[in-house]
């Protein structure tokens, strides 16, 4: 699993280190640090649903078997 949090310093607090452990018991949590403005980091607007409607076309036999794995089938 990888999870990234962008946090400014102030939030660095018990209550968040406690649900990083309490998420990650029993792992190796590995903390990085780096010095990005908030202005230039990802992900800082949120997200809009329905942002994509009507752009995402399945095809008709997107259930069919594929002919690539036909001897893998029974």
């Amino acid at each position: 699993m990888h999870a990234t949090y962008q946090i400014k310093p102030e939030e660095l607090n018990e209550k968040f280190l406690q649900s990083i452990k309490t998420q990650f018991q029993n792992r190796t949590i590995e903390i990085a640090v780096s010095d990005v403005p908030a202005t230039e980091a990802v992900g800082n607007e949120p997200r809009k649903a329905g942002v994509l409607k009507g752009r995402i076309k399945m095809s008709a036999d997107f259930n069919a078997p594929l002919a690539d794995f036909a001897e893998y089938q029974p």
